[in-house]
């Protein structure tokens, strides 16, 4: 039997970050469909920014049903473009904790190495401030959880309902 966590959904921040973001990317391209440039060069820039638009409309249409699936034998993360599964064996399960950046500033994400980083949304791999490499999905800094694995990297995670993922329930 599964037991899911749900992520935490997008803030008013995170929301308008995403809205920006898109609103740009259209602004641009009606920039780039009116500009007076050869047809090729159009049809590049478009050919570009338009499969941009779709990852980011659907990552924005996705990320607020991300979550975290815990089987018998494996933790999945389900989110989009970077969900991946870790067997329980490699987890230390021990050692969850929940995470105040204001109490453990050594656990916020400092450098974007793969990943999303904008106002209330980051996903993706990241260096924290104490230099250790980490996947972070955060939406918000109240819900914060560090799950420390075996393969020598933290998931640092927002749930909607931290206090559920404990040693019990794994």
């Amino acid at each position: 039997m599964s037991q899911v966590y749900p992520l935490a959904p997008l803030t008013s921040t995170g929301h308008w970050s995403f809205v920006a973001l898109l609103a740009i990317l259209i602004g641009l391209g009606v920039f780039i469909y009116c500009k007076n440039m050869p047809k090729v060069s159009k049809a590049v820039s478009i050919g570009v920014l338009l499969p941009m638009v779709l990852a980011f409309s659907w990552m924005f249409y996705k990320v607020n049903d991300s979550k975290l699936v815990i089987s018998a034998d494996s933790l999945t993360l389900d989110v989009p473009f970077y969900g991946f599964s870790i067997p329980l064996t490699e987890i230390d399960l021990d050692d969850i904790i929940r995470v105040d950046w204001g109490k453990s500033p050594e656990l916020k994400p400092n450098l974007r190495a793969n990943g999303i980083g904008m106002p209330g949304f980051q996903l993706g791999w990241f260096r924290l401030a104490n230099e250790q490499k980490a996947f972070v999905a955060t939406t918000n800094t109240d819900n914060i959880v560090s799950i420390p694995t075996k393969r020598n990297y933290p998931l640092i995670l927002s749930l909607q309902n931290p206090e559920t993922l404990t040693r019990n329930a794994l």
